[in-house]
């Protein structure tokens, strides 16, 4: 065993590639950190440094996740923290060409040494005239974990079979995972084509003949006029690079094949819905216990709400509350419906209590609010004052009439309630209560907001306008 981490520090530190002098710390992680050995023979590898553990030895590599997972996000800032990372293990990709392809169409190469940063891409060039494949796998298989494969994956380009041998180059990719892909490729070709262009011509020999030209005599001392220029066109033959891709399928790759894939995604899918299914139920089960507890403790003769319901309903509640526990503790494969049915079969009797027990409580305040809703219009209404003095006294005493019948309304129903046992329906409801204040208020301030008549100026008598514009 000590051969084996001896082995692995002495591959560290090439790795490395810097001398161990300039080596500042040696961050020590996981579980095996823990044992002395290890600890004494990774200081000694390191010329005796002080071996540090300032980060959790189990979460080494969820806090780096979560590291390099805040440096690629852009929602999060990070302060400068450089993480140099390399390909362990080489890759090599080899290449056959098509029955159409020369013999030298054949070979290898590394395309990615050992320690090759990540997330690179090269360019391969190859000369071909029909499709070819590229197989890829690691270069030294000492240096792979047991159990390991050697071959990453093969790629079949599909070149369309060409008449002269063609550029094709092919885009292969380390990716940040230390996956290694080709992307895609692409057929370069050279094209030539025409292209019209105008060119300026000097002089136009059109505009005067030959024979004319010759015969006409200069004139000492006259200047020469120049001649216009023209354009004319001109046919030009150029070259361009054309790129068109070409299509690259993937075998025997690393991994979990597409439909075995789709299979497992398709039985996740259902065991999430299983689950779901199985932790409804469970919810469903405890809301028919709970009811249970909370309504036998509520519903006794001295609980919250015992007063809220007869002596023979409450014998024949709890009786059906006993019921439904020895079936809940008996029947442990229900399925969710029948949980929610036994819970509604017994709030046909609970719920009428409970809403019994809830009208008792607020029933005050809206007794309140009617009450103080009757007396503010009425004492409007009778007394108007300046505000509503320009309302009409018939008007005013329908708000006054409305109030006295909502006020007798309200005193009889409530002496009748409060006559009444708390386990019979209630006649005073608050949602009626509710209604009338509503009601009376629509028809009070309806009334109450009558706008004023505007005031009538007088005109000043005739002669007088003077007068009133000197005053």
């Amino acid at each position: 065993m000590m051969a084996k981490v001896q082995a692995v520090l002495d591959a560290a530190k090439a790795a490395a590639g810097i001398p161990v002098a300039k080596i500042d710390f040696v961050e020590v992680v996981g579980g095996s950190s823990r044992v002395p050995w290890v600890k004494e023979m990774i200081s000694k590898a390191f010329g005796g440094k002080a071996i540090s553990t300032t980060m959790n030895a189990d979460e080494s590599v969820a806090r780096g996740c979560a590291l390099q997972a805040a440096i690629l996000s852009p929602l999060y800032k990070v302060r400068d923290f450089e993480i140099r990372e390399g390909l362990p293990v080489p890759v090599t990709i080899s290449w056959m060409g098509s029955s159409a392809d020369s013999a030298a169409s054949k070979g290898d190469a590394e395309v990615f040494p050992a320690s090759s940063p990540l997330n690179t891409l090269k360019i391969l060039t190859f000369f071909r005239q029909g499709p070819f494949e590229i197989k890829a796998e690691h270069s030294d298989t000492s240096l792979l974990v047991p159990g390991t494969r050697r071959e990453l994956a093969s790629y079949k380009i599909n070149l369309p079979p060409q008449r002269e041998v063609m550029k094709v180059k092919v885009r292969a990719t380390l990716t940040l995972n230390s996956m290694f892909v080709i992307e895609g490729a692409q057929m370069v070709e050279e094209e030539e084509y025409e292209e019209i262009v105008k060119e300026k011509r000097e002089g136009n020999a059109a505009t005067t003949a030959p024979d004319e030209a010759a015969g006409e005599a200069k004139k000492e001392g006259e200047a020469e006029v120049p001649k216009e220029p023209t354009w004319v066109e001109v046919v030009k033959k150029n070259r361009r690079v054309k790129k068109t891709d070409i299509p690259v399928m993937a075998s025997n790759g690393i991994g979990i094949p597409e439909a075995e894939l789709r299979r497992l995604c398709d039985k996740e899918t259902a065991m999430q819905i299983e689950m779901a299914e199985i932790t409804e139920t469970d919810e469903k089960r405890n809301d028919l216990e709970s009811h249970i507890f909370n309504m036998r403790d509520k519903c006794a003769e001295g609980g919250e709400y015992g007063t809220f319901i007869s002596s023979s309903v409450r014998d024949a509640f709890m009786a059906e509350l006993t019921k439904a526990e020895d079936w809940l503790y008996d029947t442990q494969d229900a399925t969710k419906d029948k949980y929610v049915a036994k819970l509604a079969e017994l709030k046909k009797t609970s719920d009428p209590v409970v809403w019994r027990h809830k009208e008792r409580k607020i029933r005050g305040e809206w007794i309140a609010a009617l009450s103080g809703t009757i007396t503010n219009y009425k004492a409007a209404a009778n007394n108007p004052g300046e505000k509503y003095s320009h309302i009409s006294a018939d008007k005013l005493s329908q708000v006054v009439s409305e109030c006295d019948s909502m006020d007798a309304w309200l005193s009889q129903l409530q002496a009748q309630q409060e006559s009444m046992p708390k386990y019979e329906k209630p006649i005073l409801l608050c949602a009626e209560m509710e209604k009338k204040n509503q009601e009376l208020a629509k028809l009070a301030d309806d009334i109450l907001k009558e706008p004023k008549p505007l005031e009538k100026k007088e005109a000043p008598e005739p002669g007088n306008e003077q007068k009133a514009k000197e005053v």
